[in-house]
């Protein structure tokens, strides 16, 4: 329920193995040689395979499915947890650095000398409180209670408002605001207000093949309604104006696809015009209880969604005071619930996790425990993992890589038929103004003034999360700092960001199966060469295609090449479209539009960047009867390896703005010649489409 960073395009992401062809004319089959047993050579791990034959399924055709016969038998012997959602090779890299993370915390938490404003300091107090659940236990409802009676105390929708104000921070309320890069200034940052107020994404509000969900979100309501005190009645009269109002906040709110329009979502205006819009607020006097230091200076806000915050206006209106303050303290409640004692935990595990997610059993605490280290001081404890978990071999083998994929997207620009010069020259300087962050911060957040302590978790969650909202807001009108991370170290993913033009790999990532020291370029370019093209490729997708090499919002194309563009991108929606999952859901193309664009091209362009690589160093022999080729596409397939509850799968078809991992994996391979060539794919196979799509 908290603000997220705005606008930053991730990347989320597998493993690898090896295979033989049977003669053209034979029925196509796929011969997979037996793994043979390894030992430690030259500091490698003795189990490590960086690309293990036995995830294989050879029952199926690599021509049908290329995913399946990569993966199928790792989908078969890898089996969700039940403290999970889903199991990806995400997951395992997540599993493997929460290791990590929790030997760095425990031995944080058992230094009795630490000093509680060190980064060792900062992880241990959380750490310790939060492990503590005698304590919350103890605690109860105390916690929240003083938020609660400020709630109870307002008497006027001002004073409603005055209250929501202050308790942005800890509940995030009506709507969301951050202040980021203007993205039409981006050296400068401005403060943008966008839709939010809802506790599920907008569709579960609307599609009537999701009702039960939102009745089950009623029943959940009440449920904590009655752990605040009261009576069953009481409780159920409060859920129907919790609900009530959140249905009409996702009324008024656009979906995952209209909000990837950035033109559409960059409404600049003064104060006076947004009191104009939305007169039921006072926004001066709201913007500066919220923590918007000096308001008298700001001459102008950015809204994402104009319309939603003209309805928000009339919600405020049409609605009593006293549904205003259930809604407020469902919110409260709903940010707390994690640090409360087991009877609120328990509850928002039961909707949020089981029913609309599928997970059957809670994490291990001191997991959940790690995450909220990670999101309240991430430089921290970013600092602890770094030292134990990165090597700088691996920045430097980065950093090779990332130089042979630009220099391939380089070529892929130049070679582009469907693009004029003058565009072209102007996508070569974009090309060439990214920068590059790979690891972790050159200077670590120290957290200047956040107050711990090692007995209250939820103290620890109510400072940390002043602590960040009173940063950000510190930030308007300042130079954008361009060195900050918006990432921790430990993130097992990467990212681009249009207004710095940047793209950055955390530690996390930079481990198998997507990079190892100890594999060959085939799998290493397949893997995180393939994601190096893909945050590359962001720059150039439907979103990032309108900002400039200063990280500008500047149209840089001619009016042809734009149509040619926009003509390209709709045939890759329409293909993705064709996708289902769980029967007869469809993929969403518009709303995964910019992950899929970003997919075709990054695998392409880091195809090309192994050739590259193979012509410095030279290209290798057959290993595990497949070529170096087939270990390239191998090594692709097999990072998006995933299984889903259904639960999962469904709700990620309405919020998740990636295709779902078969899909990505075989999508582009689909529209891909070298993959033909590769694995024998003839006209009328599965994996090949009648009409190829190459858009970089």
């Amino acid at each position: 329920m908290k603000n997220s960073i705005y606008k930053i395009g991730a990347v989320t992401l597998g493993l690898t193995i090896g295979l033989g062809l049977t003669a053209c004319n034979e029925p196509k089959k796929t011969t997979v040689t037996e793994a043979t047993e390894t030992v430690a050579t030259d500091n490698k791990p003795a189990d490590y395979l960086a690309i293990d034959l036995a995830n294989f399924d050879s029952t199926v055709n690599p021509q049908d499915d290329f995913f399946m016969f990569v993966n199928g038998s790792w989908l078969k012997n890898n089996p969700i947890p039940a403290s999970e959602t889903r199991w990806t090779s995400f997951s395992e890299i997540l599993e493997s650095n929460r290791k990590i993370l929790k030997r760095v915390a425990e031995n944080a938490a058992a230094n009795t000398s630490v000093s509680p404003t060190s980064a060792e300091g900062h992880v241990a107090m959380i750490y310790k409180s939060g492990m503590n659940e005698a304590k919350r236990e103890e605690m109860g409802l105390k916690p929240m209670e003083v938020h609660l009676e400020a709630i109870n105390n307002a008497t006027t929708l001002e004073e409603f408002l005055k209250v929501s104000a202050a308790q942005k921070a800890v509940a995030g309320g009506l709507f969301s605001v951050y202040v980021t890069a203007d993205e039409k200034n981006s050296s400068t940052n401005a403060l943008y207000l966008n839709q939010g107020g809802t506790s599920l994404p907008k569709s579960y509000y609307e599609v009537a093949d999701l009702k039960t969900k939102l009745e089950a979100f009623e029943k959940h309501v009440t449920n904590m309604f009655v752990l605040m005190g009261s009576n069953e009645e009481e409780a159920a009269t409060k859920a129907k104006n919790v609900v009530a109002i959140e249905t009409a906040l996702a009324k008024v709110s656009r979906t995952p696809a209209e909000r990837r329009d950035s033109e559409k979502n960059y409404n600049k205006m003064t104060l006076e015009e947004l009191e104009k819009l939305s007169p039921n607020i006072n926004w001066a006097a709201h913007l500066s209880d919220i923590g918007l230091p000096n308001i008298e200076n700001v001459e102008h806000v950015i809204l994402g969604t104009p319309e939603f915050f003209t309805g928000l206006s009339k919600v405020l209106k049409s609605n009593s005071l006293d549904a205003l303050k259930d809604y407020q303290k469902y919110q409260l409640a709903g940010s707390f619930a994690n640090f409360l004692n087991n009877d609120f935990e328990k509850e928002a595990f039961e909707f949020y996790n089981k029913t609309m997610r599928g997970q059957n059993e809670m994490q291990e605490r001191w997991k959940k425990v790690l995450r909220v280290i990670d999101r309240g001081v991430g430089h921290s404890l970013g600092q602890l993992y770094v030292k134990e978990a990165f090597s700088p071999k691996a920045k430097e083998r980065a950093e090779i890589m990332i130089q042979d994929v630009r220099e391939s997207f380089k070529d892929h620009i130049n070679s582009l038929e469907w693009m004029g010069e003058d565009t072209k020259k102007q996508a070569l300087a974009k090309l060439a103004a990214i920068s590059t962050k790979i690891g972790y911060p050159d200077t670590w957040k120290t957290y200047e003034g956040l107050e711990l302590t090692e007995d209250n978790y939820a103290q620890n969650f109510m400072n940390a999360s002043s602590w960040w909202l009173k940063d950000n807001l510190s930030k308007i009108g300042k130079p954008v700092d361009k060195s900050e991370w918006h990432m921790t170290p430990s993130t097992v993913n990467a990212y681009y960001n249009p207004t710095s033009n940047e793209i950055v790999f955390p530690a996390g990532i930079l481990q198998p199966p997507f990079f190892s020291e100890h594999a060959d370029d085939a799998v290493n370019y397949g893997g995180i060469g393939a994601v190096i093209g893909h945050e590359i490729s962001h720059g150039f997708d439907d979103q990032g295609s309108q900002y400039d090499a200063e990280g500008n919002m500047n149209n840089w194309w001619t009016d042809t090449d734009k149509s040619q563009f926009k003509e390209k991108t709709t045939s890759l929606i329409n293909q993705y479209n064709e996708y289902t999952v769980l029967g007869d859901i469809k993929v969403k193309g518009d709303a995964t539009l910019g992950e899929n664009i970003a997919d075709l091209g990054g695998m392409a362009v880091a195809y090309d960047a192994l050739q590259k690589a193979w012509a410095r160093d030279g290209k290798p022999e057959n290993e595990d009867n497949l070529t170096p080729e087939q270990r390239f596409f191998v090594s692709w397939a097999q990072i998006w390896r995933v299984n889903f509850t259904d639960e999962e799968l469904r709700n990620r078809i309405e919020t998740d703005y990636h295709s779902p991992g078969m899909f990505r994996a075989n999508g582009p391979l689909s529209n891909f010649n070298p993959f033909f060539t590769a694995f024998d794919v003839k006209e009328g196979d599965k994996m090949r489409r009648t009409d190829q799509i190459v858009i970089w």
